[in-house]
Formats: structure tokens, C-alpha cells, sequence
């Protein structure tokens, strides 16, 4: 049974009225068959992404722990053969004796669990008419089985499909959806010629109910966000919660919309957790699209935007939501999933809702209701200097814990690694504009911190319920924000392969690479005199490369226009200008986003270290206990300039063995640190970057840590197709 009654300074309180906070949830009937649990939900397995369908991270498992850890040794490496981009980001899932996993193409892969040893490789790209193979982002598989433990299969997220393989033997299922896959461009309210949707993060399943979120365009045009729920037997469609409300929905008063543009985004792009004893399942959602830092054709709160919301389940009716961050225009999307723990303190439990950010913010909700557990004050936030924005005037602050992460620069806050970095971060600094965070961009360009790649990323956090101490790592970089007018009405029907091909880039390249093609260095390179062309350029465009992402959205015919536009010789000829498509005079602009890393003339962010944290919060008390240095880069290393932490990307484990496991760093190690303390007590040099989160699991009574190695990522190191598993000696 779920435990109740909290002590009296648990109550939810706020100190003003936050817009559109929470929802009273409607009544259950509790009086039928007890709790459903899934065999696979419990803490000494790994049998679901995260480990638990809470996402608490967490394994029961000190076989491993830190007297011992350090004869952690490699047992056994796996390669798959094909070191490619955009990496391997999958946190494998052990059931049965099998651990299975994804590889860049997607490919489903099973292993024996005790020796690495290949058991079946299932291919989708061997089911799809592409052209060309695709390569994605993907975390991980969804496995389910009935409530008689028959129909065991493997759910493989591949773009915009889900294949149902068998889980023994690694054959398509073909009785499941269309000859074996659903479609996931249909059942929203987009035509599905136009739906652009990549299932980056596995589903959820609750009894038999998979659930669906993924990854939509940031730019224009877009595809909504939208949740959805099949049916994990058949794979029939069961039901919809759109993110973005239609016509008569709640929160569908909070948009401004315009005629004519493609609205998407609001999607819970980092997954989905369960919570089985109430039949909930939670999200949290991104920004909305299109332009994630220019939002004047989308003025309003825009609800479910920026939202941790439970719905039903079985349904997807809404139970309630509460928003963290209202008409986001500065890609402060919620990454990772929420995170389902329950608190313990005086012999009294509170079952809690915790949703990390990119701000560094740690919103603490209660279970039930959705409201705040710490203090949260709704504050003036700066106005928008760009016509045709409206920033939205107040925004919500927790007061408790503490941002984990900077939120703010100034010139004391810049980076003093070297006479030189001081002397070029301080020129750049004075050339742009500054503010408190919720800042929004300008024309001259506006310095924000932290980033859009600060704060929490999509690797969550580490629950130990035995402590109520969560861990977290946190990424510490500031974004130059700048907005560049654009012709917003080209007429695509009759405009040129270089119009169009333009248009392309000022939608989604600009970001990087800045206005006509002219580069941000050093990070990004002006692309007007390109080494590579033709299909080279469209391999990297398909694929990704470094730091690059691959943008597999692409049509062929928007790929040829966008390789025209960056083959094309600086200037235009007349007849290359933009098509005259009878735009108004009147309407508001609308504008490219340019949106640098603020870094130093080598690449390192421009604010002093520490530039990535792991962090040790106590959220019975709201306090950060811990912070230390979490990585480091090699290059510095050699240099003498050590412990600057470093951005990382993938998530922590928690153990009963009083250890936190980590890798996700660009030196390309997997480290172990002490609970009580943020000591390193472990660390091992892997072939590539682990920007993945381990898994821990336990056979025959040895306990194993894994981690896929696959490199590449944002921080832009070699790739790699290993997956490594250490134990201790016999």
C-alpha cells in the first residue's frame, strides 16, 4: 500500500499563485483488484529503461560497493562492427538472461548477459524503402509480455515506426501493427505525408498499454508532441492526450495561433515514467515549435509546453499538470523524464514528483496533487526588445533546493583558465547584452545562462530511497542568443532550389552556423567554402558528424535544395532573391535564430570552471549536500589545468553499495563515486564515450555493470561500437 499522512512541513505552499499550476484529480475507484506490478519493476533487475518504470536509477544490488570497487575489472566487450554516427545512447535493459540494446542504425541487438556473447541482431532498415539507411538518436528497446508471462517481445522505436520482435528469437512479429510495426506518422492531427516524428526514447508499457512520446522539429514546419497508446499485444491505436490542446480542449485559450504556420514541439522527447500503483504515467514536455527562441506567432502561455503532467494510463486523460516555464523562447525544454520518489523521513513516507531543468531548477511536486512541495514565487522576468515578441511577464521560481547550476554572468564569472581565454571570453562579452535568467534574445544578442545545453540533461538522476539523496550531474554553459529578420512568406511552389534551400538553412542551420553561412567560431565553422560536396555533404546532413546532430527528417528534395544553397557562391543574383509571395506589410517579421555556445577560442565554455558537476540533493530537506567536478578534457589535462569538470550527457546509478556509477564525459571514462562523500573511487578509460546510462543486473548471483560506448555525441568525440560489462574477480 502507498504510504500517507506527511508530516505538517511536507504541506504544498506557495508564496504567490502560479497560472495554470495544478488540477485536482478526479476520483479513482480503489476498491478492485489490488495494485498491478510487473514482474520486471523492481529494483535487482534492469529489465526497463532506467531500471524501473519510477526512473529513479537505483539498484538494490552491493555486491559491488565501496570497499571493493576498486577491483572493478572488465569481464566482457561486445563490439557491433560499425563505429558510426550519431553514437550509441542506449541503456540496455537484462531480462531472462539476455541483455538487449540498439545500435546507431537502430539495429535491436541480444546478448548473453554473463559473456557478451551474440544471441540475434534484428535490422529494420531491412524493412523500409529508404534510400537511404537510417541512422538515429535512440536510448534503448521496450520489452513486454502478457499478464501470463506468454508473448514475450522486444518493442524496437525506429524513427517513426515501433517493431514488435520476439524476444527469444529476434523474428518480426508480423500479427503486431502493419505486418509487424505501427505507423507512427499516423493518429495525429496532422496529415501523415507531413508528420516529421522520431522516436528517440523507448515507450512505456503499463499492463498492456505501450505509450508513445518522441522527438518533432524544433523549427518550422513542425509536428506536435502529441502522447499516444496502442495496444502492446496488437499494436491497435487506444487513445491521444495532445499536447498542443485543439479546439475546445483545456489550456487551448493559452495560444495566440496564426493562420497558416505548423505548429509541433510540446513533446516529451526524454521519455516516460509509470506509476503502477495508480495506473499514471508522467511526462514532461518541451518547447513549443516552431523557433525555439522567437515565439511571436505563438504568443500565450502555451500549455502543455514546458509541463510535467500525469495522465491516465489506460486512458490518457488528463489527471493534472503543472508548467515550469510559460511561452518558452530560449530552448529550456524539459529533458529527462519525471522521476517518481518517495520520500522517507520519521517513520512517514511522501510520494513525490521531482523534474529537473535546463535552468539548473529542481521542482519538487506532491504525487497526488501536483503541487509544489518547497516554496515556489512567481517573479517579473525582463520583457522582449524584438517587435512582434511578447515575452511572457512572470515566471516560476523554486525556492527549494537551490539552482544546481549558475544563473547568471558576469564579468567575475568568466573563464581565467589562461591570460589568453580571459583576455578573448572578456572582448566577446562586452560586444553582447546581459541580464537575470529569463532574459530574451535581441537583435544584438543577448548572453544566457545557462544555456540550452546547461543544467539537467536527458541521463535524469539517481534516487537512493534508503537516503532520500538524489544525483544528479549538471552541465554548467552559457548560450549567445541573437535574432536575425528573415523573409518569413517564400512561396516554396514557385521559388528556386536556392530559395528554398535558403529558407531550409534559416530554419534550421542558423542556430549553429550563423546567418548566411558565415560560421560561429570556433565550435561551428562557416560553411561558404566548403571541402566536401554533393553526396558528402549529404551523408553528413543524413548522418550527423563531431558535434554535429543528423537531421534524418529530411526529405531528398529538401536535402538537394539545401545542398544547392551550400554549394552556392556568397551573394545572390537577382534572379536568386526571394520569390515575391504578396506578403503583408504589416504582419510581424519573423526571424532566424543564431544561438552560439559562448565558448573560448578553443572551444571551452566561456564561464570559469567548474563546467560540468555531479551533485548530491537531499530532498526530504530541500538542500544540496555535495557538488564536485564530474570529467574532464584531455587536451587541458596535458596542460596542466585539471578538474574543470566537463559537459556530460547520460545519466548516473545509484547503488546499495553506497556508490553512484557515471560516465558521459568527454575524457571517455565510466567513474564510481562515494555517496557520502563525491570521492572517485573508480574509474576506468573506455575505447569511446559512454554518453549513455549504465545498467546494473545480477546472474547467478554476480553482479555486472554495462555501458555502451559509442562516442560521437555533443561533446564530439571518436565514435565507437562497444558495449562493456565489468565485474568483480571471481
Amino acid at each position: 500500500m502507498r504510504k500517507t499522512n506527511p508530516k505538517s512541513h511536507y504541506l504544498p505552499f506557495l508564496l504567490y499563485s502560479v497560472l495554470f499550476s495544478a488540477c485536482n484529480p478526479e476520483s479513482r475507484d480503489q476498491s478492485q483488484e489490488p495494485a498491478y506490478q510487473s514482474r520486471l519493476n523492481n529494483h535487482m533487475d534492469w529489465g526497463i529503461y532506467r531500471g524501473h518504470s519510477s526512473g529513479i536509477q537505483y539498484s538494490e544490488l552491493d555486491q559491488i560497493h565501496a570497499g571493493n570497487v576498486q577491483q572493478l575489472e572488465k569481464v566482457w566487450e561486445y563490439q557491433h562492427g560499425n563505429p558510426v554516427g550519431p553514437g550509441m545512447y542506449a541503456n540496455p535493459i537484462i531480462i531472462d538472461g539476455l541483455l538487449y540494446f540498439t545500435t546507431p542504425e537502430v539495429n535491436a541487438v541480444a546478448l548473453d548477459a554473463t559473456t557478451g556473447e551474440e544471441v540475434w541482431v534484428f535490422r529494420p532498415n531491412s524493412y523500409r524503402n529508404d534510400e537511404r539507411p537510417f541512422r538515429g538518436r535512440n536510448r534503448g528497446l521496450t520489452y513486454w509480455e502478457d499478464k501470463n508471462g506468454e508473448n514475450k517481445r522486444i518493442l524496437n522505436f525506429v524513427k517513426d515506426r515501433v517493431y514488435a520482435i520476439d524476444a527469444r528469437t529476434g523474428t518480426l512479429i508480423t500479427t503486431f501493427g502493419e505486418n509487424g510495426w505501427i505507423d507512427l506518422r499516423k493518429n495525429l492531427p496532422q496529415d501523415p505525408e507531413e508528420v516529421d516524428f522520431e522516436a528517440t526514447t523507448q515507450g512505456m508499457v503499463y499492463k498492456d498499454m505501450l505509450i508513445i512520446g518522441g522527438r518533432t522539429p524544433e523549427g518550422a514546419p513542425s509536428t506536435p508532441g502529441d502522447v499516444r497508446g496502442y495496444d502492446a499485444l496488437t499494436g491497435e491505436f487506444r487513445w491521444i492526450f495532445n499536447t498542443i490542446p485543439q479546439p475546445g480542449e483545456l489550456g487551448y485559450d493559452t495560444w495566440e495561433f496564426e493562420e497558416g504556420v505548423s505548429y509541433g514541439g510540446t513533446n516529451p522527447w526524454g521519455g516516460l515514467t509509470v506509476d503502477e500503483e495508480r495506473g499514471w504515467v508522467f511526462l514532461a514536455t518541451g518547447s513549443p515549435a516552431p523557433d525555439f527562441i522567437y515565439g511571436g506567432m505563438r504568443k500565450g502561455e502555451n500549455l502543455f509546453a514546458n509541463c510535467v503532467i500525469a495522465l491516465d494510463a489506460s486512458t490518457g486523460k488528463r489527471i493534472w499538470h503543472y508548467q515550469t516555464l510559460r511561452h518558452d523562447i530560449w530552448d529550456y525544454d524539459l529533458p529527462p523524464a519525471p522521476i517518481l520518489a518517495t520520500v522517507t523521513a520519521d517513520g512517514t513516507s511522501r510520494d513525490i514528483v521531482v523534474q529537473l531543468t535546463k535552468q539548473g531548477f529542481t521542482f519538487v511536486l506532491d504525487r497526488e496533487t501536483g503541487e509544489p512541495v518547497f516554496p515556489v514565487v512567481d517573479l517579473p522576468v525582463p520583457p522582449s526588445k524584438v517587435p512582434g515578441e511578447e515575452a511572457w511577464p512572470t515566471q516560476p521560481f523554486p525556492l527549494k533546493p537551490p539552482p544546481l547550476n549558475r544563473t547568471s554572468l558576469r564579468e567575475a564569472d568568466l573563464s581565467n583558465i589562461t591570460p589568453e581565454t580571459r583576455e578573448y571570453v572578456l572582448n566577446i562579452f562586452r560586444q553582447h547584452e546581459t541580464g537575470p535568467l529569463y532574459t530574451p534574445a535581441s537583435r544584438a544578442g543577448v548572453i544566457t545562462m545557462p544555456g540550452h545545453q546547461g543544467g539537467a540533461e536527458w541521463g535524469g538522476a539517481a534516487f537512493d530511497p534508503a537516503t532520500n539523496v538524489l544525483y544528479v550531474n549538471i552541465n554548467e554553459a552559457p548560450t549567445i542568443h541573437s535574432l536575425v529578420p528573415v523573409d518569413a512568406d517564400l512561396d516554396t511552389a514557385s521559388a528556386s532550389p536556392l530559395q528554398r534551400g535558403k529558407a531550409l538553412y534559416n530554419t534550421a542551420c542558423t542556430a549553429c552556423h550563423g546567418i548566411n553561412k558565415v560560421g560561429n567560431p570556433p565550435l561551428y565553422p562557416p560553411l561558404q567554402n566548403l571541402q566536401i560536396s554533393g553526396d558528402s555533404i549529404k551523408s553528413v546532413l543524413s548522418y550527423g558528424r563531431g558535434m554535429m546532430p543528423a537531421f534524418a527528417q529530411f526529405t531528398d528534395r529538401q536535402l538537394d535544395d539545401l545542398l544547392v544553397y551550400l554549394e552556392s557562391s556568397p551573394g545572390q543574383r537577382e534572379e536568386d532573391k526571394p520569390a515575391d509571395s504578396g506578403s503583408n506589410p504589416t504582419k510581424a517579421p519573423r526571424y532566424a535564430n543564431v544561438a552560439p555556445f559562448f565558448v573560448d577560442q578553443n572551444g571551452y565554455p566561456a564561464i570559469a570552471p567548474p563546467w560540468g558537476t555531479l551533485n548530491a540533493v537531499d530532498l526530504d530537506k530541500g538542500e544540496i549536500l555535495w557538488k564536485v567536478p564530474l570529467g574532464e578534457y584531455p587536451e587541458l589535462v596535458a596542460k596542466g589545468i585539471r578538474n574543470t569538470g566537463a559537459k556530460s550527457f547520460g545519466g548516473p546509478v545509484a547503488t546499495a553499495g553506497n556508490l553512484v556509477f557515471i560516465a558521459g564525459t568527454p575524457d571517455e571514462k565510466i567513474r564510481a563515486f562515494d555517496t557520502f562523500s563525491g570521492q572517485v573511487l573508480w574509474e576506468y578509460q573506455l575505447p569511446a564515450g559512454g554518453y549513455a546510462t549504465p545498467s546494473v543486473y545480477q546472474i547467478d548471483g554476480k553482479q555486472f555493470l554495462v555501458i555502451t560506448a559509442g562516442g560521437g555525441g555533443k561533446n564530439g568525440t571518436p565514435h565507437g561500437d562497444s558495449v562493456i560489462a565489468f565485474a568483480l574477480p571471481e
